[in-house]
């Protein structure tokens, strides 16, 4: 068995290639992986090794990753088990989580993800969750922020509640040049020591839009007081609205312009369905882990209606699901999915964007049409009176190409 210096990982694809990196990267990573190429070369291991860990692919013939789970979790004592899928086979990776797997990555897997994942299984403290999702809009969104994170430039991370702004921040933080120094979070009106500052590898200003006015000034004093390029270094979150908030005078705009240097603007949940199962699968797992009970999983047409919902609390409120799911069962994945508002539904109170407003509006029509049309195209264009390359480049924006 392994040691606190790392796993002993089974690393199981009929992609030589593939299977010979995975190993080569999770050594250098302070793991010791095995390679195989087939189903059945796993079994034979998995009955005459001792691991701590498989990572399998599932699409193998004619022994699959499914029976290879199986063939872990029947080991004494069980081996744990993380399975590798296509594009699109999110089903099926549910169904290897319920016969034992402990996660699941989507092909093309980065290095950077298998790396995180592997940290993630590992239930270090001081290690945020992977950057979990499948969508071109998330994948854009990973590949910013694996270039970010290894430079100390300031970083301004924009985008509604819930969709995991402080999150990402402390990925960065994690995955940064300081990652052994502390992430300060830094609070409104109040400055920070010097030891603070001599300790801190990351300053994170969270919701730095919301701050009054005599505290965005005391925090511009402090951060123009700090050498750039050198730690810490400085990252904000702010609200989807950051730029109203500057026009309206609720933002100083020598500081917007301090921390907009790199800025990152997170995409809402219902622009994106695609990422649901993969993030419901992670939020049921680690849940589940942290409950010490197996976590549930949901049935192909519970996802199906989930990825209907719209999604107003975003990444928290599937978040907060999942963890009603491990404590009440998978019943209360079982939600009535709540439709995009139309206009007329629209209040104009405190936290309103109309920008956010009318991609709700935008993409209920859309998901409304190919209802009614099947996802015939050429029907959907006279439907919604659209060109096909608008109609495309729309679909595409809010991640529906597949359902058409």
């Amino acid at each position: 068995m392994s040691d606190a210096a790392g796993l002993q990982i089974l690393v199981v694809d009929d992609n030589q290639s593939a299977a010979e990196a995975a190993s080569m990267l999770l050594e250098r990573d302070g793991h010791r992986a095995e390679a195989c190429y087939s189903g059945a070369e796993a079994l034979r291991r998995l009955d005459a090794g001792d691991f701590d860990l498989v990572l399998t692919d599932l699409r193998m013939e004619p022994v699959d990753g499914l029976a290879v789970v199986a063939a872990a979790r029947a080991c004494t004592p069980p081996v744990d088990a993380i399975v590798m899928t296509a594009y699109g086979s999110v089903d099926v990776a549910v169904e290897a989580m319920r016969i034992g797997a402990v996660d699941f990555l989507t092909k093309p897997v980065t290095a950077d993800q298998l790396v995180q994942r592997i940290h993630d299984y590992r239930g270090a403290e001081d290690t945020p969750p992977a950057l979990v999702g499948d969508s071109s809009a998330w994948s854009t969104i990973r590949e910013q922020a694996v270039r970010l994170a290894r430079v100390r430039s300031t970083v301004l991370i924009t985008g509604e509640t819930g969709r995991g702004r402080r999150h990402l921040a402390r990925w960065l933080h994690h995955n940064g040049p300081d990652r052994e120094l502390a992430l300060v979070r830094v609070q409104p009106g109040h400055a920070l020591t010097p030891a603070q500052l001599a300790g801190a590898g990351t300053l994170l200003l969270p919701s730095i839009d919301t701050w009054p006015l005599a505290a965005q000034r005391s925090a511009l004093r402090q951060l123009d007081s700090l050498a750039a390029g050198q730690a810490p270094r400085i990252v904000a979150t702010a609200g989807a609205d950051v730029e109203t908030a500057l026009a309206e005078g609720r933002l100083l705009p020598e500081l917007y312009f301090r921390l907009a240097v790199l800025v990152l603007s997170l995409p809402a949940l219902r622009s994106r369905p695609e990422d649901i199962g993969p993030l419901l699968v992670h939020f049921l797992h680690t849940t589940a882990r942290s409950l010490g009970r197996p976590a549930p999983a949901a049935p192909a047409q519970t996802l199906a209606r989930l990825r209907r919902h719209g999604w107003p609390g975003n990444v928290r409120e599937l978040g907060n699901l999942a963890e009603r799911a491990c404590v009440m069962g998978v019943s209360a994945l079982d939600i009535r999915p709540t439709p995009a508002p139309d206009a007329a539904s629209a209040s104009l109170g405190d936290g309103f964007n109309l920008s956010s407003h009318m991609e709700r509006v935008e993409r209920g029509l859309l998901e409304q049409a190919i209802d009614e049309t099947g996802g015939d195209r050429p029907a959907m264009s006279r439907k919604l009176g659209l060109e096909r390359n608008t109609l495309r480049y729309k679909l595409n924006k809010y991640g529906l190409l597949d359902r058409t």
